[in-house]
């Protein structure tokens, strides 16, 4: 063989290696593209707390409330504020009827404000932080009580509490409570003439006095008739500081506020929207109970589009002067629905590298391979033509 027959063969050699290099780079660079790299868990926020945690602490439950209007009847369950360290003192919860006065869980609290809670969107990152670093029960009637001017429509034991549903003057409410026990600040006091003229009933509360006091206490159901749905506010004018709460609407479409005093408060809607559409299953037995879920599954044949409830979480906050009306509800069919989020970052990686530095070492890797492929041939073509000279 001679000379320029070797060096021929040598460069066909050479630049079938070249090819090789550069068409196992575009392979590995392909590999990547179609999904070959696993993300690995590490979160955009730092420290990142889950807000399901900070949504379900005793406290939440003192400023809490779920309301729904069915069929002419409404719906209250009330996470109670109430001073922890005695027994005297009373919460006074004016209806616009008689109501039904039931134990309730702090669980159909959780659960709501569970459902409701920011969901987790995913962001991929292909570089990480650092390059080639991978990431880390109902009242029996009424009884007028002799002489007193009040209708006491039921005075029993309720979990931890004594109930009693009065109805009368104020001046006769406020006798009758002061007699019983239940106390009542001169602030709340005066208040309750304006409902007692338009012939409200009054709810008054207080833990017993075998109560065990400084641990959670169960919130109540209250179910009275009602014509709209309403939430009872205008004894917080007898605050002391500002007032909060949130309030969890359960309808068959978007609510807003409809009171006048709206206005003066700062009133935000969070959540809008039905949680068994993004991936909830009502498990407690109230929220079952309230959202039609228990008997859509006791009916036969039902669809199960046929009873969807949408829940409108309402954030409100204003001085006590602010709050001169009781709150009430109404349709709001034009609202977008809400559903808040919050993003963790997840690093893509292959073999322990962020993906996007590997995608960039690959195509250099490529590129290069391209061009001393390139130069070889070339070379060799010069060969060529030398020998055939």
């Amino acid at each position: 063989m001679t000379d320029d027959r070797r060096l021929l063969d040598a460069l066909g050699r050479g630049r079938r290696r070249l090819l090789a290099v550069a068409l196992t780079g575009m392979l590995v660079l392909a590999q990547l593209l179609l999904g070959a790299a696993n993300p690995a868990g590490a979160c955009a926020c730092g420290a990142f707390l889950d807000p399901v945690d900070q949504r379900t602490d005793a406290g939440v439950l003192r400023e809490t409330a779920i309301l729904s209007l069915d069929d002419g009847v409404e719906t209250i369950i009330m996470g109670l504020a109430l001073d922890g360290t005695r027994t005297g003192s009373t919460l006074l919860m004016p209806t616009p009827s008689v109501p039904e006065v039931s134990a309730a869980s702090s669980g159909t609290l959780r659960e709501m404000q569970t459902a409701t809670a920011p969901r987790e969107e995913v962001e991929y990152d292909l570089w990480g932080d650092k390059p080639f670093l991978a990431g880390s029960g109902a009242p029996e009637g009424s009884a007028p009580t002799g002489g007193t001017g009040v209708t006491v429509h039921e005075q029993s034991r309720v979990g931890d509490y004594d109930v009693a549903v009065l109805e009368g003057g104020a001046d006769s409410v406020r006798t009758w409570l002061a007699e019983n026990g239940y106390e009542l600040t001169d602030s709340v006091s005066v208040l309750l003439d304006p409902y007692a003229e338009e012939g409200w009933v009054f709810t008054a509360v207080r833990y017993a006095a075998d109560a065990e006091l400084g641990g959670e206490m169960e919130p109540l159901r209250i179910d009275f008739p009602s014509d709209e749905l309403i939430y009872p506010m205008r004894f917080s004018q007898a605050a002391t500081q500002r007032q909060s709460l949130s309030l969890f609407v359960l309808s068959d479409q978007p609510m807003q506020r409809t009171d006048g005093s709206v206005d003066g408060q700062r009133v935000q809607r969070p959540w809008i929207a039905d949680p068994t559409l993004w991936e909830w299953d009502w498990s407690d037995p109230t929220l079952r109970e309230l959202t039609g879920t228990a008997a859509a599954e006791a009916a036969d044949g039902i669809e199960d589009e046929t009873r969807h409830r949408i829940v409108t979480e309402f954030d409100i906050s204003g001085e006590p002067g602010s709050f001169t009306e009781d709150f009430t509800f109404g349709p709001d069919p034009e609202a977008d629905h809400v559903v808040p989020t919050y993003t963790v970052t997840e690093i893509v990686t292959f073999a322990g590298f962020p993906v996007g530095w590997l995608l960039v070492a690959a195509g250099v890797v490529t590129a290069l391979a391209l061009i001393v492929a390139a130069a070889s041939l070339a070379s060799a073509r010069r060969a060529r033509r030398r020998v055939r000279g």
